[in-house]
């Protein structure tokens, strides 16, 4: 299940202290992935103990105060993860977990224990076929719904890859989740990808999107759009 695990971070949990845990597979194929490996390949690394996780954090209760699971889609590990996470909110640590939302089923699962969702909205819905996730659209439909009935829980994040991602396509997106407490852009960078075509690609210049946060946020009303470093 795990196959990556940083220790410690201080800006995964906004406001607290983590250690973040990389699971393996993805159903997903977006060219600008930047963790090629964990998507196709996961095996080449060696798992991770869920046991050697939880002894870990036992032994620093005080000093780390949640656990974040990306990947990959950790959701894909749904009976493994979810008895681990019950251990982990036992211990007392918070827990946030990333997700492509192609499981609605698996995002009601975890719904009660998760504390923070990070949610990867990646293109229109009309256009999941660009990261072959056409299967999936209804269920991405129902998490975006669903996740929308508690904002504060959820962080809504896009990658900004330029054949994908112009003005209008972001105001859509936008208008899509406009009651969302927080959505995060993050530029895509070409140094690593899943797909080599995408390193040839240039990303839109840090000016251009700071004056497309600026002419979103104004249209939705509030400080919706934040910028992350990439």
């Amino acid at each position: 299940m795990f196959r990556g695990w940083q220790k410690v971070s201080y800006i995964e949990y906004p406001g607290n202290i983590a250690t973040v845990l990389f699971t393996g597979g993805c159903n997903f194929r977006c060219p600008y992935c930047h963790n090629p490996e964990l998507v196709e390949n996961y095996s080449i690394f060696p798992e991770i103990r869920a046991e050697e996780v939880l002894q870990y954090l036992e032994e620093r209760k005080g000093l780390i105060d949640a656990v974040c699971i990306t990947g990959g889609e950790p959701l894909l590990w749904k009976e493994e993860l979810l008895p681990f996470l019950i251990k982990i909110k036992e211990q007392g640590f918070k827990v946030k977990v990333d997700t492509n939302g192609s499981s609605y089923s698996s995002f009601l699962s975890f719904e009660e224990i998760v504390d923070l969702w990070g949610i990867d909205y990646k293109v229109p819905l009309s256009s999941y076929h660009l990261v072959q996730g056409e299967k999936e659209i209804q269920s991405v439909r129902e998490v975006l719904r669903e996740a929308l009935k508690f904002p504060e829980k959820v962080e809504f994040r896009t990658t900004i890859f330029p054949p994908f991602h112009q003005k209008e396509t972001l105001r859509g997106m936008a208008e899509e989740i406009k009651s969302a407490h927080t959505w995060y852009w993050q530029n895509f960078n070409p140094f690593k990808t899943l797909d080599k075509e995408a390193q040839k690609v240039t990303p839109y210049s840090f000016s251009l999107l700071q004056k497309w946060q600026d002419e979103v946020n104004r249209e939705v009303g509030k400080d919706l759009v934040v910028i992350r470093p990439s």
